[in-house]
């Protein structure tokens, strides 16, 4: 069979027609990507660091690829200028006042330019303006903090160790630990309820006390409520003023008596035969009233005037009996 058959001619041809067609499918599929086959504009954008950020990274806008990075150049040493192929298309979403920062593509994705829009109305980019930027949050940055945290950290839970140390040798956990404690509270407290319903009781009494007061009832309300009380003691005080008075007067007079040596007095105090006289007829009359009781013991017990003596008897315990229930109703 010859090398150089017409078949083998036919496959090689296709194979070759299909792996150029193929080659420049994905010619085009990246030019496309990197936008060199489209319309585009060129927008600018100042950042003091761009570390990752490479040309033919995606620009992208609210999570939107509407561009590239064309050129990555230093300005000076703090500068560093980013020119970013636009689309076209996306020209009349990307605004004046968009701010350009670094970010990346997911948690460790490559490195992109993010573009936020604002809310004050601004009018479309066009090509050469330079926009807004904000510095990015950088990962040194992040890492100092953390280790600053994670510092204190550990002076946190050094200390929370101390305190535990110090606490499980206090009064404050045997306190806590003893068994007897919740027992001990529940009964304290009960006899905080039963002191708090016996005040309440007294503070009921009191009330009712005051509102008998108030409505003139009793002793005391009425001497709160009687008008005519404060006349009737000033009445007696002045009666009594004058009692003491004449009490005075009289005392006096006594004594100027006995000092004198004139009157009953001294007579009654100084002379020892008057005196006597006096003791004598108080015996005297002493065995009257001895005398006399025997003859009326004598004349009860006669039956003649026995039940005499017997009604006046019960009406004498009637009397008292009435009187001791007056008091008892005052």
């Amino acid at each position: 069979m010859p090398q150089n058959s017409p078949g083998n001619t036919v496959r090689l041809g296709l194979f070759m027609v299909l792996g150029v067609g193929f080659l420049l499918a994905m010619l085009y599929l990246m030019g496309r990507q990197q936008s060199l086959f489209g319309r585009s504009l060129v927008v600018q954008a100042d950042f003091r660091n761009v570390a990752g950020l490479l040309t033919g990274n995606s620009v992208r806008l609210g999570g939107i690829a509407v561009g590239n990075v064309k050129e990555i150049k230093l300005l000076n040493d703090s500068t560093v200028r980013v020119a970013m192929s636009l689309n076209k298309d996306a020209q009349a979403f990307v605004r004046q006042n968009a701010v350009a920062s670094v970010g990346t593509d997911g948690l460790v994705g490559n490195t992109i330019i993010n573009l936020t829009a604002q809310a004050a109305p601004a009018p479309p980019v066009e090509p050469g303006d330079v926009l807004r930027t904000k510095a990015p949050l950088g990962l040194d940055a992040m890492l100092g903090t953390l280790d600053i945290s994670n510092k204190n950290l550990v002076v946190i839970t050094q200390r929370l160790r101390q305190m535990a140390t110090k606490l499980d040798t206090s009064a404050i956990w045997q306190l806590l630990s003893d068994k007897q404690l919740p027992a001990n509270v529940r009964q304290s407290l009960g006899h905080v309820a039963a002191a708090s319903t016996q005040l309440q009781r007294a503070a009921a009494d009191a009330a009712l006390l005051t509102q008998g007061v108030r409505q003139g009832r009793g002793p005391l309300g009425y001497l709160f409520t009687n008008k005519q009380l404060p006349a009737q003691l000033g009445h007696a005080g002045r009666q009594l003023a004058r009692t003491t008075d004449t009490l005075a007067a009289t005392v006096a007079g006594l004594r100027q008596q006995v000092l004198a040596g004139q009157g009953p007095a001294h007579t009654l105090l100084a002379d020892t035969a008057a005196a006597r006289q006096v003791r004598q007829s108080l015996h005297n009359v002493e065995q009257s009233t001895a005398s006399f009781s025997q003859s009326m013991t004598a004349l009860q017990h006669n039956f003649l005037l026995r039940g005499y003596f017997k009604k006046q008897a019960r009406k004498k315990m009637q009397a008292t009996t009435d009187s001791v229930a007056r008091l008892g109703r005052l």
